[in-house]
């Protein structure tokens, strides 16, 4: 191991491993604990951003109504709504949590990429939940345009959790798909592909983009599939120049190795 690579490297007993890890776990749950509160308190705007693509279509016709089946409705779905909103405020502090854990058990290289991993990963998954509630209008606009033919005179939406369980899983699945740049850039650093190899098959990776689409999309349908297919799609191009930024940093540092055990030597 370069001395470099050695400075900082901390080792630690099992059973320090184990407190640490408790203690983590606990602080944890407690970020989820103060999440749900929090999104308890602030649960009329978050239902009114949520529930925003839907009303749209539900104010268009008077007849439109959404009514709950049960009079313990209301109070599930506003914890379904806080728990939805604690995991979102948890997840920066969870991962700082991660990193903590970790981090000590690293080399200071591994440090430094996993320094930039983490920040890339929240930024990415929060920018698919933002791509995938951008679209969400016009995939509500989509099924509600069924309904015109509809002989029946006006919508009863008779179970508002359902549509609260099809809104977060499309921002989930979005969220998640959005981490395949970090995917191709940890393949790329390791060595199983690289930015030409992406660069000659963008074809069959756009095809895969749709695979991908069609199996994340919760509703199945061929709207849903498009507009999460073509924003993949994209991120599967950007990732040909983060791969090469990748192979670039993986020379340097090699060059800097050698350079280090020549002269060390």
């Amino acid at each position: 191991m370069p001395r470099d690579d050695r400075e900082d490297f901390k080792e630690m007993e099992l059973w320090e491993h184990l407190a640490e890890l408790r203690t983590r776990l606990m602080r944890s749950t407690a970020y989820l604990l103060i999440g749900l509160v929090v999104g308890w308190i602030v649960y009329d705007p978050l239902q009114r951003i949520l529930f925003n693509p839907l009303m749209h279509f539900i104010k268009a016709d008077p007849h439109n109504q959404i009514v709950f089946r049960t009079f313990t409705g209301p109070f599930m779905l506003q914890l379904q709504v806080s728990l939805i909103a604690g995991l979102a405020i948890a997840i920066p502090l969870v991962t700082l949590e991660l990193w903590g854990f970790i981090a000590p058990g690293l080399t200071r290289t591994e440090r430094r990429v996993c320094q930039l991993i983490f920040p890339l990963s929240l930024f990415f998954f929060f920018l698919g939940i933002g791509t995938g509630y951008a679209i969400m209008g016009p995939s509500v606009g989509w099924f509600m345009d069924f309904f015109k033919n509809n002989p029946t005179h006006g919508v009863l939406f008779q179970d508002p959790a359902m549509y609260l369980i099809f809104m977060v899983k499309m921002l989930v699945a979005f969220g998640v798909c959005f981490q395949l740049p970090l995917v191709l850039m940890a393949l790329s650093y390791i060595g199983i592909i690289s930015s030409r190899t992406l660069a000659q098959q963008w074809r069959i990776g756009v095809v895969l983009c749709a695979v991908v689409a069609a199996v994340a999309t919760p509703g199945g349908d061929p709207f849903s599939m498009f507009v999460m297919g073509v924003p993949l799609a994209l991120l599967y191009l950007a990732s040909i120049a983060l791969c090469r930024v990748v192979e670039g940093f993986k020379a340097r540092q090699e060059k800097r190795g050698t350079q280090m055990a020549y002269d060390s030597a």
